[in-house]
């Protein structure tokens, strides 16, 4: 009996270690995807689809829903590929004001509404160079 109980206390510390250590990597993660491509907490929020509040918890090590980590890889591949077309810098302003591209839409506005392949499409025609 106690053997039993003695791998379940075991079974529990490395599960605990896990989440840990899974929360430490969104946390890097997130804050260096802000970091690289000048983003605020409200812009990658906003991108993330989550509230501030979550996204702040999720910065300082809390655990973070599945699905941010899957909404952060999405946000950090279209953040690469506008880094191919802009400096990294200009990457988080550029998604926070009106584009013409996108009927005078702020990109983040367009992914809020659902619009998110047509940003895809202003993306990809800025890093080819072509007039859209």
């Amino acid at each position: 009996m106690a053997a039993t109980a003695t791998k379940a206390r075991a079974r529990s510390r490395q599960k605990l270690a896990v989440a840990r250590q899974r929360a430490q990597v969104a946390k890097n993660e997130l804050r260096d995807l802000r970091h690289r491509y000048s983003l605020s907490q409200a812009l990658l929020a906003r991108l993330l689809d989550v509230s501030l509040r979550t996204l702040s918890g999720a910065e300082s090590g809390a655990a973070a829903p599945p699905q941010l980590r899957r909404s952060a890889t999405q946000v950090a591949r279209l953040c690469d590929a506008l880094a191919e077309a802009m400096q990294p810098a200009f990457v988080g302003q550029w998604l926070d004001q009106p584009s013409e591209m996108l009927g005078d839409l702020k990109p983040v506005e367009a992914i809020e509404r659902g619009l998110i392949d047509v940003v895809w499409q202003v993306a990809d025609g800025l890093r080819s160079g072509s007039q859209l």
